[in-house]
């Protein structure tokens, strides 16, 4: 009996946090957005760094994730429906990018190489790195 509670509890949770994230049905001409790429199947590494880069932006952001002036995806590059996103940032692997979009036009973005050497440590550094670099497209 207290498996089955345990069970439901958990997918009930699940549930609900997968839910805490929506998006703008009709995004801002003018947003920023934080594309973490990764493979089909993911490393240890590279899923915990989707998780930060997530946590980063949504929790980070989370009045401007709601109002879709910010938004963040988790793309997988090895599949055939992203080719073109994969073609145009010219990804080749595990990849967190940021992009400044107006007009509804990519302006600028910006590789944030340095989740690599991040992910090893402190997650605070981690969370701070991708926010602040968040910020920077948000003020331009």
């Amino acid at each position: 009996m207290n498996r089955r509670v345990f069970v439901v509890v958990n997918v009930v949770v699940f549930f609900v946090t997968s839910a805490a994230v929506t998006w703008a049905a009709d995004p801002p001409a003018d947003r920023v957005l934080a594309l973490y790429f990764h493979r089909t199947e993911r490393c240890p590494t590279c899923l915990k760094m989707g998780t930060y880069a997530e946590e980063a932006v949504t929790k980070g952001f989370e009045k401007r994730v709601k109002d879709g002036t910010v938004e963040f995806r988790f793309v997988d590059f090895e599949i055939e429906k992203n080719a073109k996103l994969v073609k145009a940032y010219k990804i080749t692997g595990p990849a967190l990018i940021v992009a400044k979009v107006a007009d509804n036009k990519v302006q600028a973005r910006k590789d944030l190489k340095e989740i690599w050497t991040k992910v090893r440590g402190e997650k605070s550094e981690f969370l701070q790195y991708v926010r602040e670099n968040v910020e920077a497209y948000l003020a331009k």
